[in-house]
């Protein structure tokens, strides 16, 4: 388990750097893939509703990306920083209610 949280902690940090460094310049039709906000939908999808560590995991992967992301300077007044960390938790806490009150699972 410790090991799982190791990895997946090194593996958004690169995705962050990845997404903020590199895809900036490979936009398609304007738009910038969120990796880390991908990484961080599927983690609270195929980890159990029960188990708390993918919202840790969120709030790391969304502040990796206000660390890296320069979008808060400039003209943008609606960002701060802080901003993809808070996204990250409303997503995370989002499909953590959802499975747990409309998704049952079957054992067979």
């Amino acid at each position: 388990m410790i090991k799982r949280i190791i990895f997946f902690i090194f593996f958004l940090y690169f995705l962050a750097l990845i997404q903020t460094s590199f895809l900036v310049h490979l936009k398609i039709l304007g738009i910038v893939p969120n990796l880390v906000l991908i990484v961080i939908i599927l983690i609270n999808i195929f980890t159990p509703y029960y188990q708390w560590q993918s919202i840790g995991l969120s709030l790391l992967g969304g502040f990796y990306l206000d660390v890296f992301s320069l979008s808060c300077f400039g003209p943008n007044y609606f960002c701060f920083f802080g901003f993809y960390t808070l996204i990250s938790l409303l997503i995370a806490l989002f499909i953590k209610f959802i499975f747990k009150r409309h998704v049952q699972f079957s054992k067979r």
